[in-house]
Protein backbone atom coordinates (compact mmCIF):
# COMPACT_ATOMS: atom_id res chain seq x y z
CA UNK A 1 0.00 0.00 0.00
CA UNK A 2 2.77 2.43 0.99
CA UNK A 3 4.68 1.68 -2.22
CA UNK A 4 1.57 2.44 -4.25
CA UNK A 5 1.01 5.73 -2.40
CA UNK A 6 4.61 6.77 -3.08
CA UNK A 7 4.54 5.78 -6.74
CA UNK A 8 1.19 7.53 -7.27
CA UNK A 9 2.57 10.68 -5.56
CA UNK A 10 -0.12 10.50 -2.89
CA UNK A 11 2.59 10.04 -0.24
CA UNK A 12 5.32 12.63 -0.83
CA UNK A 13 7.07 12.77 2.52
CA UNK A 14 7.34 11.56 6.11
CA UNK A 15 7.97 14.02 8.95
CA UNK A 16 10.04 13.57 12.10
CA UNK A 17 9.34 15.94 14.98
CA UNK A 18 11.90 17.67 17.20
CA UNK A 19 10.96 15.29 20.03
CA UNK A 20 11.55 12.23 17.85
CA UNK A 21 14.96 13.50 16.73
CA UNK A 22 15.87 14.35 20.34
CA UNK A 23 15.07 10.80 21.42
CA UNK A 24 17.45 9.45 18.78
CA UNK A 25 20.28 11.66 20.11
CA UNK A 26 19.74 11.13 23.84
CA UNK A 27 21.29 7.62 24.16
CA UNK A 28 24.60 8.89 22.71
CA UNK A 29 25.16 11.50 25.42
CA UNK A 30 27.24 12.46 27.32
CA UNK A 31 30.30 12.75 25.05
CA UNK A 32 33.67 13.83 26.51
CA UNK A 33 36.23 15.43 24.19
CA UNK A 34 39.82 16.49 25.02
CA UNK A 35 40.93 20.12 25.14
CA UNK A 36 44.61 21.04 24.73
CA UNK A 37 46.11 22.85 27.72
CA UNK A 38 49.81 23.83 28.00
CA UNK A 39 51.34 21.42 30.53
CA UNK A 40 47.88 20.61 31.83
CA UNK A 41 44.74 18.67 30.95
CA UNK A 42 41.35 19.78 29.71
CA UNK A 43 38.08 18.30 28.55
CA UNK A 44 34.70 19.37 27.29
CA UNK A 45 31.75 17.14 28.14
CA UNK A 46 28.69 17.53 25.95
CA UNK A 47 25.77 16.50 28.15
CA UNK A 48 22.61 17.75 26.45
CA UNK A 49 21.37 18.94 23.05
CA UNK A 50 18.20 21.03 22.82
CA UNK A 51 16.79 21.23 19.28
CA UNK A 52 14.45 23.95 18.07
CA UNK A 53 13.04 24.32 14.56
CA UNK A 54 10.88 27.43 14.12
CA UNK A 55 8.44 27.05 11.24
CA UNK A 56 9.85 29.96 9.24
CA UNK A 57 13.43 28.63 8.96
CA UNK A 58 15.02 25.99 6.72
CA UNK A 59 17.67 24.67 9.10
CA UNK A 60 18.04 23.07 12.51
CA UNK A 61 18.83 25.24 15.52
CA UNK A 62 20.43 23.52 18.49
CA UNK A 63 21.74 24.54 21.89
CA UNK A 64 24.59 22.35 23.13
CA UNK A 65 24.97 22.27 26.90
CA UNK A 66 28.13 20.98 28.52
CA UNK A 67 31.01 21.56 30.87
CA UNK A 68 34.59 22.72 30.31
CA UNK A 69 37.12 21.61 32.91
CA UNK A 70 40.84 22.44 33.12
CA UNK A 71 43.12 20.60 35.55
CA UNK A 72 46.79 20.82 36.44
CA UNK A 73 48.53 18.02 38.35
CA UNK A 74 45.08 16.59 39.03
CA UNK A 75 43.78 19.83 40.55
CA UNK A 76 40.77 21.57 38.94
CA UNK A 77 41.68 25.20 38.28
CA UNK A 78 38.84 26.13 35.92
CA UNK A 79 35.37 24.73 35.51
CA UNK A 80 32.37 26.17 33.74
CA UNK A 81 29.08 25.17 32.17
CA UNK A 82 28.69 26.40 28.60
CA UNK A 83 25.89 27.03 26.14
CA UNK A 84 26.90 26.60 22.49
CA UNK A 85 24.53 27.63 19.70
CA UNK A 86 24.68 25.65 16.46
CA UNK A 87 22.85 25.91 13.13
CA UNK A 88 22.98 23.07 10.60
CA UNK A 89 21.08 21.56 7.69
CA UNK A 90 20.27 17.86 7.22
CA UNK A 91 21.55 16.09 4.12
CA UNK A 92 20.65 12.64 2.81
CA UNK A 93 23.61 10.75 1.41
CA UNK A 94 21.95 8.31 -1.00
CA UNK A 95 25.18 6.39 -1.56
CA UNK A 96 25.69 5.63 2.14
CA UNK A 97 21.95 5.62 2.95
CA UNK A 98 22.57 7.94 5.87
CA UNK A 99 21.52 11.38 7.11
CA UNK A 100 24.28 13.82 8.04
CA UNK A 101 24.50 17.48 9.02
CA UNK A 102 26.01 20.11 6.74
CA UNK A 103 26.40 23.90 6.52
CA UNK A 104 27.31 24.03 10.20
CA UNK A 105 27.73 27.39 11.89
CA UNK A 106 28.34 28.20 15.55
CA UNK A 107 26.31 31.20 16.68
CA UNK A 108 27.62 31.61 20.21
CA UNK A 109 29.66 30.08 23.02
CA UNK A 110 28.56 31.50 26.36
CA UNK A 111 29.31 30.95 30.03
CA UNK A 112 26.51 29.82 32.32
CA UNK A 113 27.00 31.16 35.83
CA UNK A 114 26.09 28.49 38.37
CA UNK A 115 27.46 26.55 41.34
CA UNK A 116 29.50 24.31 39.03
CA UNK A 117 31.63 27.27 37.98
CA UNK A 118 35.04 27.72 39.60
CA UNK A 119 38.19 29.73 38.92
CA UNK A 120 41.09 29.33 41.30
CA UNK A 121 42.76 32.52 42.50
CA UNK A 122 46.47 33.20 42.01
CA UNK A 123 47.66 31.49 45.19
CA UNK A 124 45.62 28.36 44.47
CA UNK A 125 46.90 28.19 40.89
CA UNK A 126 50.48 28.42 42.11
CA UNK A 127 49.76 25.69 44.66
CA UNK A 128 48.48 23.50 41.82
CA UNK A 129 51.38 24.28 39.51
CA UNK A 130 54.32 24.02 41.89
CA UNK A 131 55.09 21.43 44.59
CA UNK A 132 54.80 22.95 48.06
CA UNK A 133 58.54 22.69 48.94
CA UNK A 134 59.32 24.72 45.83
CA UNK A 135 56.41 27.09 46.38
CA UNK A 136 57.80 28.06 49.77
CA UNK A 137 60.86 29.47 47.99
CA UNK A 138 58.84 31.42 45.44
CA UNK A 139 58.60 35.13 46.10
CA UNK A 140 58.44 36.34 42.52
CA UNK A 141 56.18 35.82 39.54
CA UNK A 142 54.67 32.71 38.03
CA UNK A 143 57.52 32.77 35.54
CA UNK A 144 59.93 32.30 38.45
CA UNK A 145 57.87 29.37 39.67
CA UNK A 146 58.11 27.67 36.28
CA UNK A 147 61.86 28.34 36.20
CA UNK A 148 62.32 26.60 39.55
CA UNK A 149 60.07 23.69 38.67
CA UNK A 150 61.21 22.96 35.12
CA UNK A 151 64.54 24.68 34.60
CA UNK A 152 63.02 26.59 31.68
CA UNK A 153 60.89 29.64 31.17
CA UNK A 154 58.05 27.38 29.92
CA UNK A 155 56.89 30.38 27.92
CA UNK A 156 53.76 28.76 26.48
CA UNK A 157 52.50 27.51 29.82
CA UNK A 158 53.46 30.74 31.55
CA UNK A 159 51.55 32.83 29.01
CA UNK A 160 48.52 30.57 29.33
CA UNK A 161 48.37 30.62 33.11
CA UNK A 162 48.91 34.37 33.20
CA UNK A 163 45.34 34.59 31.85
CA UNK A 164 44.14 33.24 35.18
CA UNK A 165 45.65 36.18 37.03
CA UNK A 166 42.95 38.42 35.56
CA UNK A 167 40.31 36.50 37.48
CA UNK A 168 38.12 36.47 34.37
CA UNK A 169 36.35 33.23 33.44
CA UNK A 170 35.45 34.83 30.10
CA UNK A 171 39.10 35.44 29.11
CA UNK A 172 39.90 31.77 29.66
CA UNK A 173 36.88 30.76 27.60
CA UNK A 174 37.98 33.20 24.86
CA UNK A 175 41.36 31.45 24.75
CA UNK A 176 39.76 28.02 24.31
CA UNK A 177 36.95 29.13 21.97
CA UNK A 178 38.77 28.24 18.70
CA UNK A 179 39.43 24.74 20.06
CA UNK A 180 35.82 24.34 21.16
CA UNK A 181 34.56 25.42 17.74
CA UNK A 182 36.87 22.92 16.03
CA UNK A 183 35.93 19.95 18.19
CA UNK A 184 32.20 20.68 17.76
CA UNK A 185 32.60 20.93 13.97
CA UNK A 186 34.70 17.75 13.89
CA UNK A 187 32.12 15.95 16.03
CA UNK A 188 29.22 16.98 13.80
CA UNK A 189 31.17 15.91 10.70
CA UNK A 190 32.09 12.54 12.21
CA UNK A 191 30.44 9.24 11.40
CA UNK A 192 29.18 9.07 15.00
CA UNK A 193 26.81 11.97 14.30
CA UNK A 194 25.36 10.53 11.09
CA UNK A 195 22.22 8.40 11.07
CA UNK A 196 22.32 5.21 9.03
CA UNK A 197 18.94 4.17 7.67
CA UNK A 198 17.91 0.73 8.92
CA UNK A 199 16.93 -1.96 6.44
CA UNK A 200 14.96 -3.84 9.12
CA UNK A 201 12.66 -0.86 9.78
CA UNK A 202 9.91 -0.90 7.14
CA UNK A 203 9.57 2.90 6.99
CA UNK A 204 13.30 3.42 6.63
CA UNK A 205 13.52 0.55 4.13
CA UNK A 206 10.92 2.39 2.02
CA UNK A 207 12.97 5.56 2.21
CA UNK A 208 16.12 3.69 1.20
CA UNK A 209 14.27 2.48 -1.90
CA UNK A 210 12.25 5.58 -2.82
CA UNK A 211 13.60 8.54 -0.83
CA UNK A 212 15.79 11.23 -2.36
CA UNK A 213 16.36 14.06 0.13
CA UNK A 214 15.89 15.32 3.68
CA UNK A 215 15.01 18.94 4.40
CA UNK A 216 13.65 21.18 7.14
CA UNK A 217 10.10 22.38 6.48
CA UNK A 218 7.25 23.59 8.71
CA UNK A 219 9.22 22.96 11.88
CA UNK A 220 9.86 19.29 11.01
CA UNK A 221 12.64 17.15 9.58
CA UNK A 222 11.02 16.11 6.29
CA UNK A 223 12.03 12.93 4.47
CA UNK A 224 10.94 13.38 0.86
CA UNK A 225 10.10 10.66 -1.67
Amino acid sequence: MAKWLIRSKKLTHVDYSVDEISQLIKPHLPITLPITVPRGDGQFTLSRIKIVIPKHIKHIQAELLGGLEITYLGNPIYRAHLSIGVNASPFYDQGNKSVTLQELSITHIELLQDEYSILKDTSNILNALVPSPVLSMVTGTMKTAFNLMTGTTAAGANAYFQIYLSGSKQKILDYHQPQLEKIIKDLVASEDMSYKMKIDDWQERLFIKFGNKVEVEDGQIRFKF
